[in-house]
Parts: C-alpha cells; structure tokens; sequence
C-alpha cells in the first residue's frame, strides 16, 4: 500500500512532465522512487496512469478505478480528479466549485435512501462532512469539505 500510496503522490508530480512529453523521464523518476518496476503512461491532455505490484493511480482520466460501485457515481456538478486501487482498496478524489456541502449532503441522503446504502455506526452520527456507509460487504468512507473556492470529495471504498 505504501508503493501505491507513493506512486500517487509521484503522480501529481509528473503532472507538469506530461506537457513536456517526457514519458520516460517521468517512469523513471517512479522507478528511481519506489525502487522497482512501475509503468507510467501520460496522455497528451495531461492524464498520467501509474500501475505497479501494488495498485494503480490515475489523475486526469476522468475515470473511477475498475471495480468501483456502479451506484457511487459522480457527485452531480463534480468533476473526477484523480482516483486509485491497491488490493486494501480504492479511492477517488472529486471537486467542484464554490461550497457544495449541500449537494454533498443530499448525494449521501440519496445513497441511503434510493441505492441501499446503510450508515455504518462507526463514525459517529452527526459528524460534519464525514459518512461511513456499507452495502453488500463493502465499507464506503466519505470525507468533504470546502476548501478556498471549491469543494473537495475524497471517497475510500473497501471490503468490510
């Protein structure tokens, strides 16, 4: 989980090295980093995808990571940044502009009340712009905030 967690962090990195077409600098510097064997392919609009052993990590695509629920869509007016899987999990990143705490919030209602979500007691009802939700053996965790001028959604999705 570490590698992935680095390859991720690398990722954004490499970022500025997409515009540049610099593939095999940017494999190497996440090679050299992780002390071992990643593929790293960018596309000309700025996408970067990195797969190691341990997982994977896209920024740009606009893509949720294979495997991800069908019923955890996009967050109505979000944009999908970046998303990532190991074996542990995934994950998946969205923002969009201004507080949307709001249409957070009534995403979440909307998955308990129309998807078959379930509040998982672990997290403590009422805590501001955190959700911990089950279905079907798996655990969604949900943490959203505003953040300057937009709003920011990490979701962690995980075998229970």
């Amino acid at each position: 989980m570490r590698r992935a967690l680095a390859a991720a962090a690398l990722a954004a990195l490499l970022v500025p090295l997409a515009a540049c077409g610099s593939q095999q600098a940017a494999e190497d510097m996440v090679n050299d980093a992780l002390g071992g064997s990643a593929s790293v392919d960018m596309g000309e609009d700025g996408e970067v995808r990195v797969d190691t052993s341990d997982g994977s990590f896209e920024y740009g695509t606009g893509e949720f990571p294979e495997g991800w629920p069908a019923d955890l869509q996009l967050i109505p007016g979000f944009a999908l940044l970046s998303s990532g899987a190991t074996p542990e999990g995934m994950t998946a990143q969205m923002y969009a502009e201004g507080d949307q705490t709001a249409a957070v919030d009534a995403y979440v209602k909307d998955l308990q009340a129309n998807r078959g979500w379930a509040v998982d007691p672990s997290i403590p009802p009422g805590t501001p712009n955190m959700w911990a939700l089950t279905k079907e053996g798996k655990v969604a965790t949900i943490f959203s905030g505003p953040t300057g001028n937009e709003t920011v959604v990490v979701f962690s999705v995980a075998d229970r």
